[in-house]
């Protein structure tokens, strides 16, 4: 009887199976399961190749699937996590899940229903969204007149891939390609192999350059032995014990041991190359361009990962109309391992086709493009508004008209040193109408903002030039020889113009026809149109004004261009240029649809900066100093400061300023040798107090109590250490020599 009803019950529970497969499932929380005021939580069905099929949303305690049951036991799984951000969906699939720590449910059915009695809590979280900076430059070693010059590879195609590796040990039980027993046994034997070569290692080679592909073998090789002993001098040594393991024999004892010794490890794996499409696993995240300075990056925005980021760069680069590959070198050893964010990763390319950088710019039209003041200052990026005060710290604001934001983004950098002025012209230009441009300046108001009245403006004059590269091959390299003509200044002295060079160096007529026989090409198609010394002005707001016409019987004529002509750089991408806005431009009166120059304003400010420290002095903790003989208790020359109550204080002040408040400092007093803090430092801007130094008669000062300048010492000696940082900039760095101030002075505490 009990068999006849287990196989009826059999019978009726197949029937009642048949019916239910095909129902959509539902998962159906518990009250007890935390998750009832848990908001965006989604069920996930990942298919058995990690790929996620289906998200649904929790409403209330329950999610339907459009999944059957039927559909879920065909080795399906099934998670719960929060809902996933956009910006992660392209990304996302059944490892990311599991990295995020997404919850796998357990399939027992009860119909076509799924009941789950609770869910860990870190589930009910949103998802860390980490926003990290994948960051590097790509560069060149080119033969320049006879000199090896490193310069920046511009505009190749750097592709950033996530390396991890299946040496996972415990894994995460996602194997889209299971690591099989043959590959293990095989390392095993190859290490076996390298265990009895008994060489001395010397340091590991950096291989750059082109790769070929790899392919999966199907099956067991014989170990190249010859190979192995040729190669083995370049690898570090293997502890004993690790070796050991290594060739123990089994498998599981290997993977663990490569799992546990992967950093001494994958240098090995960098001869085996045959073998990495089972041990690594190379996904690439995106395809980024290297800038005109060979800069490129990435932000990765990542889920929780339950191990380091491995980031992994290949580059390609256009020649001759085709992407080559011109670097890309052995996975392992190249990857970098534990990647931290906002590392430069700097690739030095070696592949001979590789030319100087142009920056690829092709400026269609008639247009003058304004790019920079130095590298970085572009117009956009520099206030033209005299009434913009920007509030800087501690309710102080600055007037910053003529100031740029490259050094402090709250845009109070003014200018200084030597700056030059980067101008590109369109390939419509020269015309006939307009052959030759100039620079303008015109001091406005003096260094206070004063208004200047009946200033004219002056002609910026001197020798401009435009260089290009004569190019010759030998011996399997280029050779870069650099000439250069000569663009004026044409006329003299308020009447001088510079000629516009040609597009197509071939058209130039100013470059020698020797010159044209050979491979020749512009060094840049922008270049420094005018420079001037901002040390022979006084200080102060000035206009500069981009002027285009001809040059007619020795002077230079203004000619009115359409407003499109004079174009600025992008406020957000400075390797694209925008039309001029109306503020930036000198209208035309007699036709407001053209404008006679470009014109813009720059604050120049060459003041250096002041730090003095004063003598530290004895107060009786109130606020009051202390008097022996009359005389105030003061560190002085020698140093010393006698206190007589742990109730007595010392009153620290410094002077850190600059005449136009356009700077920065940072202060802070070290005692001994510096591991028992003070807790006394203080930076930001010179204009007010901060971190607990008041501002007052030019002076930061802070009272600070005995006990906590000494700690448990008691007695010690003292460390004042003060800088002063200038924020003027030349458009390209921040200046230093003759601007930044410092000073040091040292006093000690002592009660006997």
């Amino acid at each position: 009887m009990p068999k006849i009803l287990n196989r009826v019950g059999g019978i009726h529970g197949g029937m009642k199976m048949k019916t239910q497969e095909h129902k959509p499932v539902t998962i159906r929380l518990s009250a007890e399961s935390g998750a009832g005021e848990a908001k965006n939580l989604y069920a996930y069905v990942a298919d058995k190749r990690g790929k996620v099929i289906e998200s649904v949303p929790f409403k209330g305690l329950e999610a339907q699937l459009r999944s059957t049951r039927g559909e879920l036991e065909g080795q399906a799984k099934l998670y719960i996590a929060q809902g996933v951000p956009s910006q992660a969906a392209s990304k996302l699939n059944e490892r990311t899940l599991l990295k995020a720590g997404a919850y796998q449910v357990v399939q027992n059915f009860s119909g076509h229903v799924i009941d789950v009695l609770r869910v860990p809590a870190a589930v009910l979280q949103p998802w860390i969204w980490n926003n990290c900076l994948i960051t590097g430059h790509l560069s060149k070693d080119f033969l320049i007149d006879g000199q090896s010059v490193n310069q920046p590879v511009c505009n190749a195609r750097v592709h950033i891939c996530e390396v991890e590796t299946e040496f996972v040990f415990p894994h995460i039980p996602i194997y889209y390609r299971p690591i099989p027993d043959w590959v293990i046994s095989e390392i095993s034997e190859r290490f076996a192999s390298l265990s009895q070569l008994n060489v001395a290692p010397p340091p590991i080679p950096d291989p750059i350059g082109p790769i070929s592909q790899t392919l999966i073998s199907t099956g067991p090789r014989p170990a190249p032995a010859a190979s192995l002993k040729m190669k083995a001098a370049a690898l570090p040594e293997i502890p004993a014990h690790v070796l050991r393991s290594l060739t123990s024999g089994s498998a599981e004892t290997v993977r663990q041991a490569i799992y546990a010794n992967h950093a001494l490890l994958y240098p090995y794996f960098c001869l085996w190359p045959i073998y990495w499409p089972w041990l690594y696993t190379c996904d690439e995240e995106t395809v980024v361009y290297s800038d005109c300075n060979g800069h490129f990056e990435m932000w990765e925005n990542t889920f929780s990962e339950d191990g380091p980021l491995n980031i992994y760069v290949w580059v390609e680069v256009n020649i001759n109309g085709q992407w080559v590959t011109v670097y890309r070198p052995s996975l392992p050893c190249h990857t970098w391992w534990n990647y931290t964010c906002g590392t430069d990763i700097n690739i030095k390319v070696t592949d001979p086709r590789v030319m100087p950088c142009d920056c690829g710019i092709n400026a269609h039209g008639e247009l003058a493009w304004f790019r920079s003041i130095g590298e970085s200052a572009t117009a956009l990026h520099i206030e033209q508004s005299d009434a913009n005060a920007v509030s800087v710290q501690g309710g102080v604001s600055l007037f910053n008209v003529g100031c740029t934001d490259i050094i402090d983004a709250k845009r109070i950098s003014p200018f200084g040193g030597t700056l030059n002025f980067k101008l590109l012209f369109g390939d419509g230009l020269p015309t006939a109408g307009v052959t030759h441009y100039r620079w303008t300046r015109t001091r406005i108001k003096d260094a206070n903002l004063n208004d200047i009245f009946g200033a004219s403006p002056q002609v910026i004059n001197g020798q401009v030039a435009k260089t290009y590269f004569v190019i010759t091959q030998s011996g399997g390299q280029f050779h870069f020889e650099t000439h250069a003509i000569t663009l004026g200044a044409e006329g003299s002295g308020q009447d001088i113009g510079y000629r516009i060079p040609q597009w197509d160096i071939y058209n130039e007529p100013l470059v020698p026809s020797t010159d044209k026989a050979l491979t020749i090409q512009w060094t840049s198609p922008d270049f420094w149109s005018a420079s001037i010394d901002s040390h022979a002005l006084d200080d102060g707001l000035y206009r500069f004004d981009l002027e285009l016409g001809t040059m007619s019987a020795g002077a230079f004529q203004v000619v009115a261009v359409p407003k499109a002509v004079f174009q600025v750089s992008d406020y957000s991408n400075s390797g694209n240029s925008v039309n001029a806005p109306d503020y930036d431009l000198h209208i035309d009166s007699g036709n407001t649809a053209h404008a006679l120059a470009l014109s813009f304003k720059v604050r120049i400010d060459n003041a250096p900066c002041s730090a003095v420290i004063q003598n530290a002095e004895l107060t009786d903790g109130a606020g009051h100093l202390v008097y022996v003989n009359g005389v105030p208790v003061v560190s002085g020359k020698c140093g010393f400061i006698h206190y007589t109550s742990l109730a007595q204080g010392v009153r620290i002040s410094f002077n850190a300023s600059h005449p136009r408040n356009f700077a920065t400092f940072s202060f802070g007093v070290i005692k001994g040798n510096n591991t028992d803090p003070t807790g006394v430092s203080a930076s930001g801007y010179v204009l007010s107090g901060v971190d607990g130094f008041a501002l007052s008669g030019g002076l930061f000062t802070q009272d600070v109590s005995v006990p906590q300048l000494l700690g448990t010492c008691p007695q010690a000696a003292f460390s004042e250490n003060l800088n002063v940082y200038a924020l003027a900039t030349d458009g390209t760095y921040r200046l230093q020599s003759g601007y930044d101030a410092s000073d040091v002075k040292a006093f000690a505490l002592s009660n006997t």
